[in-house]
């Protein structure tokens, strides 16, 4: 199943045509400002949680309850695992295409949790699509709450913890721009990251294992 739900999200979403993207090296999130978004879900999503729903009913029926919710729990950290992945290394968000991730995520989510009872990573990720919603003049207040303190344990920076909220942040489409051929910072990311006084973790090697949700469910429990 996990290598069906990377087929499907990966392969057949990304060599699927999406007509107005801006490059499609970005990713399927990587939507132009001012387009129009016809489908609620993208392709890939849409088949994958049609798929994953026509499973389960199969599933239940050959497992217990207790193996089941073991099961499903699984794949659901699998799921957002695989979907985590790909977003932290390969895809670009614009505010445009926020809402169409957004849409995928719910989608997501919502099969995910049909059985099992540990999916606080959804949520998580839920608030961390924020970041790519809001314009960057407001991204402090998202960060770090109204105060304005990085150490006030508000915003993202309370909830997600400073490096995780910086890395998924580093996602979004205006985050670099290109000068004389070179992918350099936005003057915005540079001016943020120095208000706040919090060097970029991006600037070095970004450990996606630390990003799963098994990470996310460590960090719960201690």
């Amino acid at each position: 199943i996990s290598t069906h739900i990377q087929w499907v999200l990966v392969v057949g979403g990304e060599n699927t045509k999406r007509v107005g993207m801006r490059d499609r090296s970005g990713g399927p999130y990587a939507v132009p400002s001012g387009s129009t978004l016809e489908n609620s879900n993208s392709p890939a999503v849409k088949s994958l949680t049609f798929c994953l729903r026509a499973q389960f009913v199969h599933i239940q029926a050959a497992l217990t309850p207790q193996s089941l919710s073991a099961f499903w729990t699984a794949l659901s950290m699998r799921l957002y695992d695989i979907l985590v992945t790909r977003l932290l290394q390969h895809y670009f968000v614009s505010m445009v295409g926020a809402v169409k991730l957004s849409r995928d995520v719910e989608a997501l989510r919502s099969v995910a949790m049909l059985a099992g009872t540990d999916h606080q990573h959804w949520d998580m990720l839920r608030e961390l699509l924020t970041v790519y919603m809001t314009p960057p003049n407001a991204l402090k207040t998202i960060l770090v709450g109204p105060e304005g303190d990085p150490n006030s344990g508000k915003g993202l920076f309370g909830q997600a913890g400073k490096v995780q909220a910086l890395v998924f942040m580093s996602r979004r489409i205006d985050h670099r721009v290109k000068i004389n051929n070179v992918m350099t910072k936005s003057t915005w990311v540079i001016e943020l990251l120095e208000d706040l006084g919090i060097p970029d973790p991006t600037d070095g090697v970004v450990n996606i294992g630390l990003y799963s949700a098994q990470s996310l469910r460590n960090k719960r429990l201690t």
